[in-house]
């Protein structure tokens, strides 16, 4: 009767820890941007899901032109950039692998990359740019209007984007938010 007991026992163990295995999910927790505050919530793509009041979603993006070619980590602009591109922002353009990162900028003409490539001269490029801490959206941006809506109503926008992505709480009492993986809603 003990060995049946132990066995019966061990086949409900197991049985709970495969259970428990197959129903782990990830909760993303919710994050909250106050009025009239900025968070940073780096680079997309990104869904976004308001949960309670309304706010704005701005990219963030500079662009450039590269002047030197030639396989390196080290890519030199023109000119100084209005909008500079922030480390570990993204960065775009003609011979940049798609999933560059900037891994330092001099605060004038020199761009670090996470890889060295060939950039020819002349390439426009574009980068993600740091998000405001407090005032104006970025210099350019487009909102992207957030509200949520009641239980039945709700929808998650998704932003296809690699570009630095900056929420605002907007001017009413902030906004209540969850960002996830595209489609993971």
């Amino acid at each position: 009767m003990k060995d049946h007991l132990r066995k019966l026992a061990l086949s409900v163990a197991i049985a709970l820890i495969a259970l428990a295995a197959q129903a782990q999910t990830v909760t993303k927790q919710p994050q909250f941007a106050g009025t009239n505050a900025w968070v940073d919530l780096g680079n997309g793509p990104t869904e976004l899901l308001p949960i309670e009041g309304n706010g704005q979603a701005f990219t963030a993006l500079g662009t450039g032109i590269g002047s030197t070619s030639g396989s390196s980590t080290t890519l030199t602009l023109t000119a100084t950039p209005t909008i500079p591109p922030c480390v570990g922002c993204l960065i775009s353009g003609t011979g940049i692998t798609s999933g560059t990162s900037v891994t330092a900028f001099n605060g004038t003409t020199t761009i670090t990359l996470s890889a060295a490539m060939t950039v020819a001269a002349s390439t426009p490029l574009a980068w993600g740019a740091a998000c405001p801490t407090a005032g104006a959206p970025p210099a350019g941006a487009a909102p992207l209007n957030l509200r949520a809506g009641t239980s039945e109503a709700r929808a998650a926008t998704p932003l296809y984007t690699q570009a630095r992505i900056c929420l605002t709480g907007g001017a009413q009492g902030g906004l209540t938010f969850t960002n996830f993986a595209i489609g993971a809603w």
